[in-house]
């Protein structure tokens, strides 16, 4: 049987992933994910490409209350209710996103940080700041298997993939089969699978320092040669908005 293992998150688009037990899934996603991304002096977007430490932040929000809190690795925390100014538009996998710029200390504490001008952006709508498309899925199979090719000098982490649910039950590179299919997750939720997903250098760094530690898409490309990108884990779009929680059935449609 094919269960969800993990659901990951992270409300600061390309800060360290967080987990959940149970989230609602919307026709673009989850509402919380990657709601906020960060911006330089020009305007332009900052991920883990550019500044691989900040996987080492860690981001929650609750959009009932309007808090965000940003946990920095030396313990601290900075915790507020969002206060928003000047609207930005920022151009991202080709589409136009509009957020506001998070007003009070946010600013500060990540530039310090990070050694660099940076702002936090609150997008206007939830589930616009996705690379390609609002779900990704890898199995725990996959994972392991890619750890097994490098006879076990490394063990990878789901979080080095940043999927949005690892699931258990599956054989390596099961997921693949589902492209053009429909599954099912849970009672409600239905992801209609659309693409594999072509891994980028974040796959490189290690999740939990942001040092480049592995040549991730070369290990990927000697398993699965291909001449337009390394390949692992697929890509959804939401068919049926629902809630889904750990342990819940998957099925293919």
């Amino acid at each position: 049987m094919i269960t969800i293992e993990k659901i990951h998150i992270s409300p600061v688009k390309s800060l360290g992933l967080i987990n959940r037990d149970k989230v609602y899934v919307s026709k673009t996603g989850i509402p919380e994910d990657r709601r906020f991304f960060l911006l330089d002096d020009a305007n332009k977007l900052v991920t883990q490409r550019q500044i691989g430490k900040l996987t080492q932040i860690l981001s929650d929000y609750c959009p009932n209350s309007g808090k965000l809190s940003l946990q920095f690795p030396d313990g601290s925390t900075l915790e507020d209710t969002i206060v928003s100014k000047d609207t930005v538009k920022v151009i991202m996998w080709g589409r136009r996103v509009t957020g506001d710029i998070l007003e009070g200390s946010w600013s500060n504490k990540l530039s310090n940080y990070c050694g660099r001008s940076l702002r936090i952006v609150r997008t206007h709508k939830p589930g616009a700041t996705y690379d390609e498309f609002p779900i990704a899925i890898m199995s725990k199979s996959t994972i392991e298997h890619i750890s097994n090719l490098t006879s076990n000098k490394k063990v990878f982490e789901s979080e080095r993939f940043r999927p949005t649910f690892v699931l258990s039950g599956c054989n390596a590179y099961q997921e693949d089969e589902w492209i053009g299919q429909k599954i099912r997750i849970g009672d409600q939720l239905k992801v209609k699978v659309v693409s594999r997903d072509p891994r980028c250098v974040i796959t490189t760094l290690n999740p939990m320092t942001g040092e480049r530690d592995f040549d991730m898409i070369r290990l990927i490309l000697n398993d699965r040669p291909n001449l337009n990108a390394a390949y692992l884990g697929i890509y959804g779009i939401v068919d049926q908005a629902g809630t889904v929680a750990t342990n819940d059935k998957v099925s293919i449609s």
